[in-house]
């Protein structure tokens, strides 16, 4: 059996063109994951550890609409507008956050269940329980939880991302350095 034998590596030797394609190829990845995971998936977590210590208001939903998105492949996305009236700490104030992701999506039924408790509690006119941030009342919010589901997908489109992103490059440069070896 044959061994292969080492070429020594040529000073100066210069990257293939191909390979450098290969890179610029995954650098969109790598920062569509870095903005995937610095815009949305942080602020999320964010959002939800601030909101812990928010207290729970009684407040008069005006209007509260379940909005319909076209997505991809005939699918649709859904979102709640909402819009309520609450007093807190002897002020009058108007709240129109239903939950903390805003963007619409189909993971699971929580859009619709959300706009559906929101437009009962409208329709009976009877309060729903929001919550109110102490310290600058005029924000607020309808459901604060963290939907640990859309998270996963998200971190996991970001993961993926990153992951071609950042070991097309890596690959790319092992493979020259063997070539060169």
């Amino acid at each position: 059996m044959k061994q292969k034998v080492s070429k020594p590596a040529k000073a100066g030797q210069k990257v293939p063109g191909g390979m450098w394609l290969m890179a610029l190829f995954a650098a969109p990845f790598a920062v569509a994951g870095l903005a995937i995971l610095l815009l949305l998936v942080v602020p999320a977590i964010y959002d939800w550890a601030r909101m812990q210590s928010w207290q729970p208001v009684p407040a008069k939903v005006e209007l509260a609409i379940v909005q319909n998105h076209p997505a991809s492949r005939g699918r649709v996305e859904y979102t709640v507008s909402v819009r309520y009236r609450y007093q807190f700490d002897g002020g009058r104030y108007k709240g129109t956050r239903a939950s903390i992701s805003a963007r619409p999506d189909n993971i699971g039924d929580f859009q619709q269940r959300l706009g559906r408790r929101l437009r009962d509690a409208m329709d009976m006119q009877a309060p729903v329980q929001i919550w109110v941030n102490p310290r600058k009342p005029a924000e607020s919010i309808v459901d604060r939880s963290l939907r640990p589901r859309l998270l996963v997908n998200t971190l996991l489109w970001a993961v993926a991302c990153c992951g071609i992103g950042l070991l097309t490059p890596a690959i790319v440069a092992r493979r020259f350095r063997r070539d060169a070896a």
